[in-house]
């Protein structure tokens, strides 16, 4: 069994308030994420929150909007090639 990490009350509490932000973005851009995907998400959320920008984080968020206007699309296309209509 994989061991689990505790993390104190303040972070706990950061991750659950990053967690509803990052599943709040996703949804407002019409992107459905997996469990996993949203653990992703949270974690550049909270490094955002508890470390200075640094080149690797800069790069890492920038990623992260990238694959979520690509995932964004992806929807898009799926919800026309569907024939719903998209206001």
């Amino acid at each position: 069994m994989a061991q689990i990490e505790f993390y104190s009350k303040e972070i706990n509490i950061l991750r659950q308030s990053q967690q509803k932000m990052a599943f709040d973005l996703a949804r407002s851009k019409g992107v459905n994420v997996s469990v996993m995907e949203l653990q992703r998400m949270t974690d550049v959320f909270v490094e955002l929150c508890l470390r200075p920008m640094d080149k690797d984080l800069k790069e890492r968020v920038l990623k992260l909007d990238k694959w979520l206007e690509e995932k964004s699309q992806l929807s898009i296309e799926q919800i026309e090639i569907d024939g719903i209509l998209i206001k």
